[in-house]
């Protein structure tokens, strides 16, 4: 075809596309023609341009710019030199004066994919100087042109820039504060985003000078919003999003104002909803990626105190709509979560005592839901409280306001959760309140009970039989009359009940099953198919509460419609169905087989499911999926082996098989079902072997069974390939305890061929812990000679005290460098300023773990180092005192306990003596760490030989304690530390003979 008839034809045929026609034939074969006659040549690039240039509708403009970024990419290297020169110019030219945005952004990225080529190779040197000066052009539409063509560069070789980094800083600054234009201004802040991807770390320069712009940056989204343009706010807000992930802190010195800056935005109710849950979402990745830097602002009070009115608006009607109120929470249950609770709970309690109080039900709903939201991070915090606490949620539960007893009966199912023995301590008090709102006439507050329900009847055993007529005959009056998505909630509460009733549920077995199954019949949308799920799950649990006996009469009934429930395009259902058959199977048994042959190759078609690429959105959801659904399938293989035994063999080569291929599958939980069933089949063929009881020892006494052999030999191989090359410790948990099972069945038969191995890969998982326990062992024996080594040790060693890294290496390296002190002794000294700055810090460290071991490593510091570091005593005490509030675990306060006796016994003089054994005083005996008790009667002993007046005045209070120690358990106390206070105890009789008598001591006085 001629190039005079091939534009023209070209041109006619984009026109069609664009046109509006819906004949899909003629837009079939319009594209066909495109693809096979005009894409398929090298004139194409040049024709695509002309039309770009020369065409007198927009959309066909766009279109051929569309098309062109595609096929200049293929055919750029058959263009001859000076077609390109002209294509370039044109390019240039024609952006520059088209009028339609659209045609304008199009042509931008025909620009940025042409120089993705060009640039590298060093053959459009012009473009960037073009660019500039339209980016400091009069004309604003050149402005707009240049700076929106340099952003989609960025997009594709933003490395090309690198050395250009500080001229763009000034051309960015200047665009940022564009006096006509906001195109220019928001356009600048995506760019600015790429730009922030490249600076590197150790330039300095480049990090100030973005940092420099960053008012700018806030202005712009702060003009926006005047604006009413909400889409460009959202734009600058994705920015300040992406930034906080980086490496780089570019953010860190305006953090406070960008949180004072959201904060506002967040609360101005006249802005759209969207930007305000961007302006929300942007505080929770600042408490994940920066909560030191709000706790050290003190910023956590204020931003809790501008939340809390954001949680008294109106919220959507549809749950899962994001609102201002919603994301508000999900901000204070970030920061319950993130920062220690100490921190938070006090802030939005006292929020929430005001709220709950207010004649505003939207005021009680908002304090209702602050106290749901704050219990998952906060829970082991509340426990001592939990007696004052419960009033308040009982009182929410009979609020006259529905939604105020919605975010009650939230509450309640959050603190059934975290809480659970409590709560069904409680019993009494809360199942009549939840049966009465079961009967709220709004569907929402009985689906919302059901919730707080099903949470509490888990934790309850036989106390459940009090209630269960009246929680029966609400839970199936609702079950009969209730919309679905109440049916769905009462119907897992219905399963729970049983779960909890066990064999005293059969009485309500009859008028449940025949519910049960009708609902197993749904299938016409997907509120139909969620519920069926459901009650396929509550099947099962109702099975193995009544037993064996009462569900054989409609076993076919249920296995027919869960094995249709595996047929139907859904995978939560296929789990359902799944789970409910390995239920089935450990209810029946052997009898069990004569379902193996219709639901065996439907789990081994799960196993073999493909998954979609999981880089692309809409399937990735897709692929979550179907990883679950193998997950469940491979965990309910060897359950069913386990019970229908040798009436499985025949799918045994095909199930190992299998699962060998999933055993290095990408997900952690696919890994742990692969590996419970692989150690089930091996458990299962050796019990089925009828063996002689094992004995212990290698080489191996009593042989195993040829296929028990055989299985070990399959197996073994896979189960050590995973703990060899295994990351994820949740996997090594599970193939341990699987492991221990194992070998407590089957015996030393089972590792006879693999025990350098195993042994190997047992001292790789402790390699780190092991480690660490030999250098204090080292510290012990060697004294302070061993000075010299642990200068070399301790860098590795405090390596893993980084945010970064887990709790338990934290805790490792915290409790090895204080168990190495006390081997140590004086030999510390010369590691005092850098060890002391580790622990203070480290005495801050959201975990308890880390802090019960700081505490101990700071103590035996003070203790055993020869420099004075009496001056910071202070600092210590005021970082130890958090630890004494009553909220942390025991021996977290067993360890301070023990750190401030050592202070006191080493410094008397840097301590104030009363205040600090008074807190001490509230505090003994200790709870757990019996180890500490050491120093702290060290120290007692010291202040009763130097007749303090603060111990001499308190001496009934020391009786009580010591009357404690000197009970059972036994081991509170050494023998000598025993007998030191004994003889203690007999010094003050003999003083305060009238005191002593009051006291429950008499009998060691007679020791």
């Amino acid at each position: 075809m001629e190039y005079q008839e091939f534009v023209p034809r070209l041109e006619e045929l984009l026109n069609q596309l664009v046109s509006g026609d819906t004949d899909t034939a003629r837009i079939r074969t319009a594209t066909s023609t495109l693809n096979n006659n005009f894409y398929s040549s090298v004139n194409c690039v040049a024709a695509l341009v002309q039309i770009l240039s020369s065409s007198t509708h927009w959309q066909v403009r766009q279109l051929a710019a569309v098309e062109l970024r595609k096929r200049s990419t293929k055919w750029w290297s058959k263009i001859d030199l000076n077609t390109q020169a002209a294509i370039k110019n044109q390019l240039l030219e024609v952006i520059l004066r088209e009028p339609h945005e659209l045609v304008r952004h199009a042509t931008a990225r025909v620009i940025s994919s042409v120089a993705k080529i060009e640039i590298p190779a060093g053959a459009w040197n012009d473009l960037l100087q073009f660019l500039y000066q339209c980016c400091q052009s009069p004309d604003a539409g050149h402005r707009e042109v240049g700076i929106f063509v340099l952003y989609t560069l960025f997009e594709v070789i933003i490395e090309a820039f690198q050395d250009n980094l500080r001229q763009l800083f000034e051309l960015f600054g200047a665009a940022l504060n564009d006096p006509e234009s906001k195109v220019v201004r928001v356009t600048t802040l995506q760019a600015l985003g790429k730009v922030a991807e490249i600076i590197e770390a150790d330039n300095k320069e480049e990090i100030q000078l973005f940092r420099d712009l960053i008012p700018s940056m806030v202005n712009v989204i702060q003009q926006c919003l005047e604006a009413g343009d909400s889409d460009s706010a959202i734009k600058g807000f994705e920015l300040f999003d992406g930034l906080l992930l980086l490496e780089i802190p570019l953010l860190s010195n305006h953090l406070q104002q960008l949180i004072e800056f959201v904060l506002i935005v967040s609360r101005n109710n006249k802005y759209d909803d969207s930007v305000r849950v961007m302006s929300l979402q942007f505080l929770i990745w600042v408490i994940n990626y920066k909560k030191s830097k709000v706790q050290r602002l003190k910023l956590v009070g204020p931003i809790i105190q501008q939340l809390m009115p954001i949680g008294v608006e109106d919220d959507p009607d549809d749950q899962d709509d994001e609102s201002p109120s919603r994301m508000a929470f999900r901000v204070i249950n970030t920061l319950s979560t993130k920062l220690p609770p100490q921190q938070v709970f006090p802030v939005v309690m006292e929020n929430v005592v005001t709220y709950v109080q207010n004649h505003d039900p939207k005021f009680r709903k908002a304090g209702m839901m602050a106290f749901a939201v704050l219990i998952e991070g906060c829970s082991d915090y509340m426990r001592p409280k939990f007696n004052e606490l419960l009033p308040l949620v009982c009182n929410g539960l009979r609020d006259p306001e529905t939604i105020v007893r919605r975010g009650a009966c939230i509450a309640l199912g959050c603190l059934a959760e975290e809480l659970d023995q409590e709560i069904a301590a409680n019993h009494a008090t809360l199942l009549p309140l939840l049966f009465d709102l079961m009967n709220d006439p709004n569907t929402e507050i009985p689906k919302q009970a059901c919730n707080a329900l099903d949470a509490i009847l888990e934790g309850l055993d036989n106390e459940i039989l009090l209630y269960l007529p009246t929680l029966m005959e609400r839970l199936l009056l609702l079950l009969d009359n209730g919309p679905n998505e109440v049916k769905a909630t009462v119907t897992a509460a219905i399963g729970s009940a049983a779960h909890a009733a066990g064999s005293e549920f059969s009485k309500y077995f009859p008028v449940v099953i025949s519910r049960l199954l009708m609902l197993m019949t749904l299938n016409k949308n997907n509120e139909d198919v969620l519920l069926r799920g459901i009650a396929t799950d509550t099947v099962g649990s109702v099975a193995e509460a009544v037993g064996k006996e009462l569900i054989q009469p409609h076993v076919n009934d249920i296995m027919r419609l869960a094995i249709e429930g595996t047929s139907l395009d859904n995978a939560r259902l296929r789990e359902c169905s799944y789970c409910l058959f390995a239920v089935m199977a450990r209810v029946f048994k052997e009898e069990f087989s004569v379902y193996l042959g219709t639901i065996m190759p439907q789990l081994l078609k799960s196993c073999q499911m493909e998954e979609f690429d999981p880089f692309t959105l809409d399937e990735f959801t897709i692929n979550s999926a179907i990883v679950d659904e193998k997950e469940i399938a491979a965990d309910v293989i060897g359950e069913i082996f386990a019970n229908t035994r040798s009436n499985f063999l025949s799918y045994v080569e095909a199930s190992i098989s299998e699962l060998v291929k999933l055993s290095n599958h990408h997900s952690e939980g696919v890994r742990k079902s692969v590996i419970s069933s692989l150690v089930s089949f091996l458990i299962t063929f050796y019990s089925m072997s009828n063996p002689t009881q094992w004995e212990a020892g290698l080489p191996v006494k009593v042989p195993v069974h040829e296929n028990v052999q055989s299985m070990i030999t399959t197996t073994m191989p896979v189960i050590l390939s995973i703990m060899g090359d295994e990351e994820s410790k949740i996997v090594m948990v599970q193939l341990c305890q699987e492991f221990i099972e194992a070998l407590k069945h089957c015996g030393p038969a089972i590792v006879a061929d693999y025990i350098d191995q195993i042994a190997q890969n047992i001292l790789n998982i402790y390699e780190k812990k092991s480690a660490s326990d030999l250098v204090s062992a080292l510290a012990l024996v060697l004294g302070p000679g061993f000075a010299s080594y642990f200068k070399v040790y301790l860098p590795h060693i405090t390596k893993y005290y980084k945010k970064s890294k887990p709790t338990s290496d934290r805790s490792m390296a915290i409790g090895c460098l204080g168990e190495s002190t006390v081997g140590l002794k004086s030999g510390i000294s010369e590691f005092t300023e850098q060890l002391l700055s580790l622990y203070l810090k480290a005495l801050g460290d959201e975990e308890e773990e880390v802090r019960s071991n700081s505490a101990f490593a700071i103590g035996v510091l003070c203790e055993y180092t020869t420099i004075d570091i009496s001056s910071q005593y202070n600092v210590i005490l005021s970082r130890l005192h958090p630890l004494f509030n009553g909220k942390s675990e025991l021996n977290v306060t067993d360890n301070a306990c023990g750190a401030v006796c050592r202070m006191i016994i080493k410094c008397p003089q840097a301590i104030p003596i009363d205040q600090v054994l008074d807190v001490i005083m509230d505090t003994l005996p200790l709870k757990q760490d019996y180890e500490e008790n050491e120093p702290v009667f060290k120290c007692i002993f010291y202040l009763f030989r130097a007749n303090n007046s603060f111990v001499l005045n308190h001496i009934p209070d020391f009786l009580k304690i010591f009357a404690q120690v000197l009970s059972p358990p036994e081991d509170q106390l050494k023998d000598h530390t025993r007998q030191e206070l004994i003889d203690l105890i007999k010094a003050l009789n003999q003083q305060f003979p009238d005191v002593v008598a009051r006291s429950p001591l008499g009998p060691f006085l007679q020791a």
